[in-house]
């Protein structure tokens, strides 16, 4: 993350892991992205790169707040 900012990632509903290895839900998101942007795979690929980077950042797991 370059920009210097504060990031509070939520991932509601979605295991961060499965949000930072892109597997599950979110690989089938991907796959939609994917066909949807075929003409610009490079945007798809920084969505991928940004919520593998937001995933990274330790943080609270709201299964464990409950």
């Amino acid at each position: 993350m370059d920009c210097n900012k504060c990031v509070v990632p939520v991932f509601y509903g979605v295991d961060p892991s499965d949000v930072r290895k892109q597997r599950g839900s979110v690989a089938d998101a991907f796959a939609k992205h994917e066909e949807n942007f075929k003409h610009d795979v490079e945007k798809v690929n920084s969505w991928r790169t940004a919520l593998t980077s937001a995933a990274n950042l330790s943080g609270w797991d709201s299964k464990e707040i409950r």
